[in-house]
């Protein structure tokens, strides 16, 4: 399952619980693929799915902000 279909909106949730999880799991295995996954949907139309990804990615900076950082490094090249 790809990082983006873990976030809360796609399991139906409206807790914070499922993109907690999925934050500690993309920055414990420092998924490069993963994190630009939920970057690029925090651009989505759907404003609930923006936020989840907003959220996840703010979870990953408050626990390592390296593999953010590393993923932003490469999109400016």
């Amino acid at each position: 399952m790809s990082a983006f279909n873990r976030i809360a909106y796609h399991q139906n949730r409206r807790d914070e619980v499922p993109n907690q999880q999925l934050a500690r799991a993309l920055s414990a295995a420092r998924d490069r693929k993963g994190i630009r996954e939920i970057a690029a949907g925090s651009w989505d139309k759907n404003r609930s799915i923006r936020s989840d990804c907003v959220k996840v990615l703010y979870e990953i900076g408050y626990l390592d902000p390296g593999p953010i950082a590393r993923v932003l490094a490469q999109g400016r090249r």
